[in-house]
């Protein structure tokens, strides 16, 4: 017989370990970003600043939300709130960090020193596949509606906006596929159309899974409550 107190208990261990291991590297990130400028404030406002980039923030999003699963662990109603439409959307956002990487970015950027590579692999992979493997923990909790797409797309949207105003302003479009100037108008709206099509795949995949994973559950349950009906009625 499967034990869910043993299962329930293991997934907290899980997003325990994985909370504060992504914690701890993007503090570590900082505080070596901060290390490289000649006092505090310049040091913290670049730390800040590191924050720029896509992979920095959806990496502090997975942090973020596995803090508040871990805090709500044993509170089943909160907890099934952030395990919708919230880890979906952020499930989406770190998947495409991880692909990004792996297919476009990847050749572009190779440190060499045990730090830098260690942070590469732990942003880039590491994270990206646990928290893949923690989304498979929630399948059948919660079932997704396609309705979650105007949430989901609401940080692409805004990331691309500030890309685009980066760019004008600061003179950082901040990747070599969103830089208007270098690549042109007609590549930008190119590579723009690839991610919304990786991003309404990945979307449409994850409810696709879901759903079948819930209507096993369904399915499981139907025999329980039409027994409990009968009772009712007899």
């Amino acid at each position: 017989m499967f034990n869910w107190k043993y299962f329930r208990n293991l997934v907290f261990s899980y997003r325990l370990i994985l909370g504060l291991f992504t914690w701890s590297v993007l503090i570590l990130m900082f505080v070596r970003t901060a290390q490289t400028q000649v006092d505090a404030l310049s040091g913290f406002l670049a730390g800040i600043r590191s924050y720029r980039y896509y992979t920095m923030q959806t990496n502090l999003l997975v942090a973020i939300w596995l803090t508040l699963a871990v805090i709500f662990h044993f509170n089943s109603d909160r907890l099934k709130k952030v395990e919708g439409a919230l880890k979906g959307g952020i499930t989406i956002y770190i998947t495409i960090t991880f692909l990004g990487y792996a297919i476009m970015l990847s050749s572009l950027y190779n440190p060499t020193t045990p730090y830098g590579i260690f942070t590469n692999l732990v942003i880039h992979y590491l994270v990206p596949i646990a928290f893949l493997i923690d989304w498979i923990f929630s399948l059948k909790k919660v079932k997704y509606k396609f309705l979650y797409f105007a949430f989901w797309i609401i940080y692409p949207i805004l990331y691309i906006i500030w890309s685009v105003i980066n760019g004008k302003f600061f003179g950082s479009y901040l990747y070599p596929f969103l830089d208007i100037d270098a690549i042109g108008l007609g590549y930008y709206f190119l590579a723009l159309g690839v991610l919304v099509v990786v991003f309404l795949m990945l979307g449409s995949l994850l409810i696709l899974v879901n759903r079948l994973a819930y209507r096993s559950v369904e399915i499981a349950q139907e025999p329980k409550i039409f027994a409990e009906k009968e009772q009712e009625t007899s």
